[in-house]
């Protein structure tokens, strides 16, 4: 059991533990469509501590709680977030069967609920469950607007708002939004998200090079984006990102970590949490480590120490970490 501790801060992700916090993402899919309030409340009725939840714009600068930005998964509906106004929005429904994408070994993923569910405002998620559960808010990275950061300034409006500050904690895979919401809330605490297959676009390069000093144990013969990988675990490991962005933490995929790099980084005094376990699909068609369905891994992640995890199933991932 480790002890140690991000400064003295009441925030249940950034405290001192002998467990991982268990993150229910996007709430409890595996039980009510992502991303809704009948999923965060569930997850506080299960004993869930903490959730995770994605947060967009609409075009009267209203920030919801949905993940697409194309909404016609969700709701069958063929249009963008930000074209729609809040008033539209709430018209729309999340449907009863949801596709999820790809499962572990390939097939397509549909999960039947048993009722519709509408998409919530962020400062309508907070005034219901922020005070039961701890919250991870997600400021979604889209490649065709990467310059543009007002879902940040307006997160942290709506967070000043709700004063709950030491009950949430800020991410995302783009580092412009996470130095303007700092702007603006420097007391909330944010950090970087590693994804296992953002350096993809350099492999051909990369797996020209000698291999790059990693802990992480890649079987023989995977060919392609280990140097890649390897070069993630470093690039985490020394917390360069973190450095920049002032941040006392950071998330990665579970590919990503191992015993070594919770150690380094709990040394710098920033604490680290991982995605997804017992995920129900991947909606962007990237394949799902086989790794990430397996009890052997979250012992493993347990074993190394990180500080939370993420998972489509908390109620699940919640037995076997108690």
């Amino acid at each position: 059991m480790r002890h140690w501790c991000v400064r003295e801060s009441p925030n249940p992700f950034l405290g001192a533990r002998g467990r991982p916090i268990v993150v229910g993402h996007r709430g409890v899919p595996a039980l009510h469509q992502e991303n809704t309030l009948a999923g965060f409340r569930r997850a506080v009725s299960l004993g869930i501590p903490a959730v995770e939840l994605d947060v967009r714009l609409t075009s009267d600068r209203r920030v919801v709680v949905v993940h697409d930005h194309n909404l016609r998964r969700l709701t069958g509906v063929a249009r963008k977030v930000d074209d729609l106004t809040w008033d539209e929005l709430t018209r729309l429904r999340i449907r009863r069967e949801l596709p999820m994408g790809r499962g572990v070994h390939g097939e397509e993923v549909v999960v039947r609920y048993e009722r519709e569910e509408r998409i919530p405002l962020l400062a309508e998620v907070l005034a219901e469950v922020s005070g039961q559960v701890a919250i991870n808010i997600e400021l979604k990275l889209d490649v065709p607007m990467v310059w543009q950061v007002e879902i940040a300034t307006r997160t942290a409006q709506v967070i000043a708002e709700a004063n709950a500050q030491d009950r949430v904690i800020v991410t995302s895979f783009d580092p412009r939004k996470l130095l303007a919401l700092r702007r603006i809330q420097p007391n909330v605490a944010h950090g970087f998200c590693f994804d296992d297959s953002m350096l993809d676009f350099a492999s051909p390069l990369l797996d020209r090079l000698p291999p790059f000093s990693s802990e992480l144990l890649l079987p023989s013969g995977r060919g392609l984006r280990a140097n890649a990988r390897r070069l993630l675990n470093r690039l985490l490991e020394i917390d360069l990102l973190g450095r920049l962005l002032g941040s006392r933490l950071v998330a990665a995929e579970h590919t990503l970590i191992g015993r070594r790099t919770v150690k380094r980084l709990h040394a710098k005094g920033v604490a680290i949490g991982t995605h997804t376990l017992f995920p129900l699909g991947s909606a962007g068609g990237k394949p799902i480590a086989p790794s990430a369905v397996t009890e052997a891994e979250v012992h493993r992640l347990v074993e190394a120490g990180v500080d939370w995890i993420e998972s489509d199933d908390p109620e699940r991932l919640q037995r076997l970490i108690s």
